[in-house]
């Protein structure tokens, strides 16, 4: 029986242990050496105004919300092709989500769809790049401009993406990172915010500072005191040392996903099938290589392959279920997105991860290609 190919495997190696033991020998848990030096690596990495590390990209959402100061009768447009985190965090302050439909060729948010829901309601477009490829940032900063809205961009697929020569998380007001373990970098439960506009940099470090001035402490300043709405957002230092691992090796990690992506789209490119697509990526920017991606032409075929490659012992899954027809979704839009249907219906995730084998690989292209070859 061939060996299991597992979907996704984080990426561990033995200095991990090294720095998670710094830290508990240190017997410092927060607010700590890591977490600083996190922050200092990725803003410069991005080259971004301001960087916190979070406790995970839904808190990133979070505090941007907080920062624009979203509230009741507020709308903002999102794809409903999401995680729910995107979609909570307008729902926390109160204010409305508004679901946009997709691009079917790689699955971001839609220009012409996102245009037409714009309304005097509207403050705030969140962009998610899916599968760590950009979207069209010129065109929705057009939007931004011309109906003076704030742009957000949801990264937890993309850090170290890029739009033409501006990283990802750096071309909105605000940018959202995730660092979970099924992401590129893993921290645990770790993420990140970017922000890139100097006026909410003050207020971000009360927020983050559960609505304290602590961080402003000098040495005239003996205590700190309440000053604004906030919680407990910053990353704990355990997470932290985990991901400084993982960031001083990123090079070797990003270089093994885009082989491993680039393996896959030069040989299933010369697949001559009628039976799916693959989600692209625009060359002209750099793309975080974190999902390669079929689309099926209907959720009968798409079954199918699920069910061909698992009796190959070859994990592979869809994605998300939208927002705009979820049981809670519904209750917000009951509009037909065409192109989001159909990428629900069609879209599997191929296995890509920094371990995956050379052989192991070759397998899961040969099984497409035996798929592609059987009678539906």
């Amino acid at each position: 029986m061939a060996k299991k190919i597992e979907f996704n495997k984080p990426f561990t190696s033995n200095n991990d242990s090294k720095y998670i033991n710094i830290v508990l020998k240190n017997k410092k848990f927060a607010d700590g050496y890591f977490q600083k030096k996190c922050e200092q690596i990725i803003k410069t990495k991005i080259n971004s105004k301001f960087v916190a590390l979070t406790q995970n990209c839904t808190s990133a959402l979070e505090i941007s919300m907080i920062l624009i100061n979203l509230q009741k009768g507020d709308e903002v447009i999102m794809p409903s092709y999401t995680f729910t985190s995107t979609a909570n965090a307008v729902l926390l302050r109160g204010a409305k989500p508004v679901f946009a439909d997709v691009n079917l060729y790689d699955a971001n948010l839609s220009y012409q769809s996102v245009k037409k829901k714009i309304n005097k309601k509207t403050k705030a477009i969140i962009v998610v790049h899916y599968a760590g490829n950009s979207c069209d940032m010129s065109r929705f900063l057009e939007l931004k401009k011309k109906y003076n809205l704030f742009l957000i961009e949801d990264c937890a697929h993309s850090f170290m993406g890029k739009y033409k020569n501006s990283h990802l998380g750096t071309i909105g007001d605000f940018g959202a990172f995730s660092f979970h373990e099924t992401k590129n970098l893993v921290g645990g439960q770790c993420g990140a915010i970017s922000i890139n506009n100097h006026n909410f940099i003050k207020r971000a470090k009360i927020i983050l500072d559960k609505g304290t001035d602590r961080a402003f402490i000098g040495n005239k300043k003996r205590y700190y005191s309440w000053k604004d709405i906030g919680s407990e957002f910053r990353s704990a230092e355990l997470p932290a040392a985990l991901l400084y691992s993982q960031l001083i090796k990123f090079n070797e990690i990003n270089k093994k996903r885009e082989n491993i992506y680039k393996i896959y789209k030069k040989n299933i490119d010369l697949i001559e099938n009628k039976k799916f697509d693959v989600i692209k990526n625009d060359p002209k920017n750099k793309s975080a290589y974190h999902v390669f991606a079929l689309l099926f032409k209907n959720i009968k075929i798409r079954e199918k392959f699920i069910y061909h490659m698992k009796k190959k012992h070859i994990s592979c899954f869809f994605h998300y279920y939208p927002l705009h027809i979820s049981s809670f979704g519904k209750k917000f839009s009951r509009t037909n997105m065409k192109n989001t249907n159909r990428i629900y219906n069609g879209l599997v995730r191929l296995p890509i991860y920094p371990s995956l084998k050379k052989t192991e690989i070759i397998r899961v292209i040969k099984e497409v290609e035996r798929f592609n070859l059987m009678k539906i």
